[in-house]
């Protein structure tokens, strides 16, 4: 017996929808490409205290010294956040705070009887 669901034909469309991601990722690969070979004139990089020199051309450079900022950028904030959400720690707090109300006091469970009287299964 034959399926009662018919197929859907292929549709451009709907493919592009499915991969817009990777439709966005070729066209801004595709940009990329397009600003270094537009961007052909040389230029010299020379890096403080003597620590050498990088020749090559401006759309190169342009797209390095981006991709660095950015992983400079991401580095930062990882450790920006991680310091953020460390709790702070003193060498005096090594005592345990106070319980808050809604839980019971610390020897609760000295003070309570082994088992269930009521339980009915004695």
């Amino acid at each position: 017996m034959a399926s009662p669901y018919k197929r859907r034909r292929p549709s451009l469309l709907r493919n592009l929808w499915v991969y817009r991601k990777l439709v966005i990722l070729a066209m801004v690969l595709g940009l990329m490409l397009w600003f270094v070979w537009a961007n052909n004139t040389q230029v010299t990089v020379l890096f403080p205290f003597g620590l050498g020199k990088f020749a090559s051309s401006v759309g190169l450079v342009s797209l390095l010294s981006a991709i660095f900022g950015a992983a400079v950028s991401a580095l930062a904030t990882a450790v920006l956040v991680t310091l953020r959400r460390r709790p702070a720690w003193k060498a005096e707090d090594n005592e345990p705070g106070p319980l808050p109300d809604d839980r019971p006091p610390p020897d609760y469970a000295a003070k309570t009887e082994d088992g269930f009287k009521e339980s009915g299964w004695s």
